[in-house]
């Protein structure tokens, strides 16, 4: 508890003084190890070796292994009536996932690149937020099934995600899922499946309308953004660049049909999940325009509520900041063109 207290303490000095100041975090003033396990991602020879690495890693990540094993990758239901031994080796020296794996480990290398902007994100966040918990990293082998998996504290992510447009295996995919297979959009993915399995649960309620979802994946991006300060919005949005100014060009009329239509309080998960899911362009709206445009839009408020409440950054998850309440504070009205 006191090494706790300390951490906080050391890091709201740091924050108050950069405040004072005008200049950022010293971010090597955030000392933390985010851990960056491989799970199924390290090559071993034999099932003995293979054995002794599942042990370790179960002690390691209690809370992700029985999931791992289950809902992730499928292999079994009930540990107590098969080997589980058998069954993880049956998988992991399967020709197809030890290609698979090849291809991560060739792309990847040491996955120093991803280690590097990852810790730097979570830096940010400890700085911006020293309330929080910041979770520790791993990577795994994921079969396609999941990206990001979050747990109580760490975060898993699966790079066999994010293997290249171009790769083989995205080939099924229509252009709007395969473009951001990217390596590029490995690290702000990180941080997003924290904040939103995370951060959100401790928001004053789940969402339930459409302007709860948007401004909840709003305040996201807006963390984000200022976690990732380098990074392009193209890779924090998923939308390309035609597509950002297809936003800024239309704003106000997307924002209009959205309150005109009665859309905005709607409760319809139906219409909701038309919104909110990845989709080659928003219902209602050109093809030039992108999917979840209106998560653009849940930024673009939240963002205008910053600009006038600039001090509440490290307050944008409290429970006195509802949707609603961040929508009036905002005084957001997109300019007619």
């Amino acid at each position: 508890m006191i090494k706790n207290n300390l951490r906080f303490l050391s890091i709201l000095l740091l924050f108050l003084f950069a405040r004072c100041g005008g200049s950022g975090p010293d971010l090597e003033q955030i000392p933390f190890d985010p851990g960056f396990d491989r799970i199924l991602l390290e090559k071993y020879s034999n099932p003995n070796e293979l054995d002794s690495a599942l042990t370790h890693l179960s002690e390691r990540h209690p809370d992700f292994f029985p999931l791992y094993g289950g809902p992730v990758l499928g292999l079994f239901q009930d540990a107590d009536s098969i080997p589980p031994l058998l069954i993880w080796s049956k998988y992991y020296f399967n020709p197809q996932v030890t290609a698979l794996r090849d291809s991560v480990n060739a792309l990847f290398g040491d996955f120093s690149k991803e280690e590097k902007e990852i810790k730097q994100s979570l830096q940010y966040y400890a700085y911006y937020f020293p309330q929080k918990k910041i979770p520790g990293v791993f990577f795994f082998l994921g079969g396609f099934n999941y990206t990001v998996v979050s747990m109580e504290e760490k975060v898993g992510i699966a790079p066999d995600q994010y293997l290249g447009p171009a790769s083989e295996y995205y080939s099924h995919l229509p252009d709007y899922l395969r473009r951001k297979k990217d390596r590029a959009y490995l690290p702000t993915d990180v941080l997003k499946g924290w904040l939103e399995s995370e951060v959100m649960a401790d928001s004053s309620a789940m969402p339930n309308t459409l302007l709860d979802h948007i401004l909840q994946f709003g305040k996201v991006l807006s963390v984000a953004k200022r976690c990732f300060p380098k990074v392009a919005d193209t890779i924090l949005t998923g939308f390309s660049q035609q597509q950002l100014d297809f936003c800024l060009e239309n704003e106000f009329l997307m924002w209009s049909s959205l309150v005109q239509d009665q859309k905005l309080y709607t409760k319809d998960p139906r219409v909701i999940s038309k919104f909110m899911n990845e989709a080659p362009f928003s219902p209602g709206m050109p093809a030039e325009s992108p999917g979840k445009a209106a998560v653009w839009l849940g930024w673009r408020i939240v963002e205008s509520f910053l600009e006038r409440n600039p001090t509440e950054f490290s307050n944008l998850f409290s429970m006195r900041w509802t949707p609603e309440a961040v929508l009036q504070k905002s005084g957001y009205n997109p300019k007619k063109p």
